[in-house]
This record gives structure tokens, C-alpha cells and sequence, in this order.
């Protein structure tokens, strides 16, 4: 009797056993001229448009990150981000984002907000450095492409970007490549083309919601 069972059992954990792993959908990333879509086709979409630097995006970031990213993970969720230029650092965090590799994306940019407070702490503690501040300005008057280069170590982001598995050398050469840099230009421009004025600003299936959302209310309206 104990072998019959045994025979009629196996096949199922065989199956269990043989069951491949659930895809994570936040690795499926679609990148156009106003941004990265990640997530999976056909799941309902939330888009927001935000500044690195923006302290209120931040404060979205730590109350609805988590739930966003595990809704987007499970396939319950298109997270739509759209960079939004306010902060001199922004486009070096939005350049080097283009440098991570799609899979690590997301994370890169949640690990951006995470390290927003002690990003711009880094800042703060360059301007009151006369010779960084120097270096700082220098840079500024060379351009967007060395500027950016400058901020990109000062804030953080560099190294942020690091962790996400891209080399000095590649950061680098992301840093100073043109065209990067012109994507960054024309996704700030299609967002303010857009009608947004200010952020986070967040649309819920392609309608804006309102500007007095909090993090409560906008978890509120995401999938279950």
C-alpha cells in the first residue's frame, strides 16, 4: 500500500520539483525618447515623472517603492518613469541610468531615492569646501557633459551606479557620451511637453491624478 503511494505521489512532486521559477517582471524594461516603461505588456500602467533631487519624490519613494516594485515584479503593474530636470545632479543620475543594464534599472533608480538624504548632504558638504566648490564651478562653465561628470562623483551616483555591477571606466564613458546626454535633454523636454510643471507628478492608466495625492492615497489605487 505504502508503495502504491509512494508510485501515485511522485509524479506530482516531479512537477513541483520541475516547475521553473516565476519570471520577474521587473527585469522587462522598454526604453523610448521620454523614458523606461518596466513591467509586464497588457498589466495597467502608473507613470511618474520625477526629479532625483526632489525631496518629495523621495518621500513617494520610501512610502510607495516597495509596493510598487513588488506589484511590477509579479506582473501586476507597469511602473512608467519619466525623467523630469529641477536639480543640477539630475542629469548625471539620469545618464548614468541609462548605463546600468536593464535588468538592474529599477533598482539603480530605487537606490537613487534611498540615497537622496545623504546624497545631498555630499552636496552640501562640496559647496562649503572652497576647492571643491572651485572644481564645481569650473566645471559648470566647461558645459552640461563635464559638469555632470563632476556632480555625478560629488553626489554619489557614480558610486551608485558601480553597484549595479558597470565599471569606473564605463560610468565614465556614459558620463561623456553626447548622445546621452541629448536623450536626457529631449526626456525632459517631452515631459514639460506633456503639461507637467512640477514633481512627483504621477498619472494613474493615463489619467493625472490629483496634485493633493499623498503616498496613502496613491497606494490606494494601485492593483491588490
Amino acid at each position: 500500500m505504502m508503495n502504491r503511494l509512494i508510485a501515485l505521489l511522485l509524479p506530482l512532486a516531479l512537477t513541483a520539483a520541475a516547475a521553473p521559477p516565476a519570471k520577474d517582471w521587473r527585469t522587462n524594461v522598454t526604453e523610448t525618447a521620454a523614458g523606461w516603461t518596466f513591467g509586464k505588456p497588457g498589466a495597467p500602467i502608473l507613470t511618474e515623472y520625477a526629479s532625483f533631487g526632489c525631496p518629495h519624490c523621495g518621500h513617494f519613494a520610501a512610502e510607495t517603492g516597495t509596493k510598487i516594485d513588488s506589484l511590477v515584479k509579479a506582473g501586476k503593474l507597469r511602473f512608467a518613469f519619466r525623467p523630469f530636470l529641477i536639480f543640477p545632479q539630475d542629469r548625471a543620475g539620469y545618464v548614468l541610468a541609462r548605463c546600468v543594464p536593464a535588468a538592474k534599472r529599477l533598482a539603480y533608480i530605487e537606490a537613487v531615492f534611498a540615497d537622496q538624504a545623504a546624497s545631498r548632504a555630499r552636496l552640501k558638504d562640496a559647496d562649503a569646501n572652497e576647492a571643491t566648490r572651485a572644481a564645481l564651478y569650473n566645471a559648470e562653465l566647461a558645459g552640461p557633459v563635464p559638469h555632470s561628470a563632476a556632480l555625478a562623483e560629488v553626489s554619489g551616483f557614480k558610486a551608485l551606479t558601480l553597484a549595479q555591477g558597470v565599471t569606473a571606466a564605463k560610468a565614465d564613458q556614459c558620463l561623456a557620451n553626447q548622445a546621452a546626454h541629448d536623450w536626457v535633454t529631449n526626456a525632459d523636454l517631452s515631459s514639460r511637453t506633456a503639461g507637467v510643471k512640477g514633481t512627483p507628478t504621477y498619472f494613474w492608466k493615463g489619467v493625472q491624478l490629483g496634485e493633493d495625492l499623498t503616498p496613502e492615497s496613491l497606494l490606494k489605487v494601485l492593483p491588490r
